[in-house]
């Protein structure tokens, strides 16, 4: 029977001294992620290309021992990913935690919404509308870029099961969403909802590659419905009614996710040491309204 200090919140959630890398971490949900493991005394790198989002996002939280550091890298590199982690590695020994979060959102229908007339009309606008290119795109970010980055990074994950008070291996959390998820298109973002339901597979097929032993390394994901992010105008909402966030976004619970949701969920994931191959839902019954 475990003993009552060990099952506190400040012992269940206790990730002091830990090293995370976040991709993407310069701002969104990628900022939220790197601002709740600082605030509990992480040591966090935010990796992107935008030197001066980075710039931006970093910090040092004294009362927590936690930082933020920028360290700039294309996840559509190869070379820039492998350069990044010898950066890191230069600092660090070893990385209990890879939150894989860039991503990008492409074409949908646009205002007018789902195409009308005859199936030749429909058939030009879907067929006009996006590229080849655009999907292409959409899954190296959204996809490709995870699994490379994730490769790369084994290495320093396996590490984080030398160090002193810390049998496990690191972790890794996949950020998907709830696009990955539904069976509708969403206004006709096929493309993006592919991709993120693409992300929610590659995450489960790592978790039981990677679970082999001499690595041991847990995969998950999280699949957040709307929240405020570069990708997500809700935040110009802020202070609206419920009924309006239920009838124009479909959210039962009546509000836009929080920062404090986000972190609750991201802080599970990292340690709880008995969940992996699992993909976490956190938008406020979207889901389950629009099943």
């Amino acid at each position: 029977m475990a003993d009552l200090k060990d099952l506190t919140a400040q012992s269940l959630f206790d990730v002091k001294g830990w090293v995370a890398v976040i991709t993407g971490g310069g701002t969104g949900l990628g900022l939220i992620t790197a601002k709740t493991l600082a605030a509990n005394g992480v040591k966090v790198y935010i990796t992107g290309r935008r030197a001066e989002k980075l710039k931006e996002a970093e910090m040092t939280d004294p009362a927590s021992g936690g930082s933020i550091t920028g360290v700039q890298m294309d996840v559509t590199e190869k070379d820039s990913i492998i350069a990044a982690v010898k950066q890191i590695n230069e600092k660090e020994k070893y990385v209990n935690l890879l939150v894989n979060n860039a991503g990008v959102s492409g074409a949908n229908y646009g205002p007018s919404g789902a195409p009308k007339g005859s199936a030749q009309d429909i058939s030009e606008t879907m067929l006009n509308n996006q590229s080849f290119t655009d999907w292409q795109w959409m899954y190296k970010v959204n996809v490709t870029s995870y699994y490379f980055t994730s490769a790369a990074f084994l290495p320093l994950l396996c590490a984080a099961r030398d160090q002193a008070g810390y049998p496990e291996a690191g972790s890794i959390i996949n950020i998907s969403s709830i696009s990955g998820r539904t069976k509708e298109s969403q206004n006709g973002q096929f493309a993006y909802n592919a991709s993120k339901a693409a992300c929610i597979s590659l995450t489960e097929q790592l978790a039981v590659d990677l679970k082999r032993p001499g690595l041991e390394i847990r995969v998950n994901s999280l699949a957040p419905g709307y929240f405020p992010s570069e990708m997500t105008p809700i935040e110009a909402e802020k202070g609206k009614e419920k009924g309006h966030f239920m009838t124009k976004w479909g959210i039962p619970i009546g509000r836009a996710g929080h920062a404090r949701d986000y972190a609750q969920a991201v802080l599970n994931f990292a340690v709880n040491q008995y969940v992996t191959g699992t993909t976490l839902v956190i938008d406020g019954g979207w889901l389950l309204a629009h099943a």
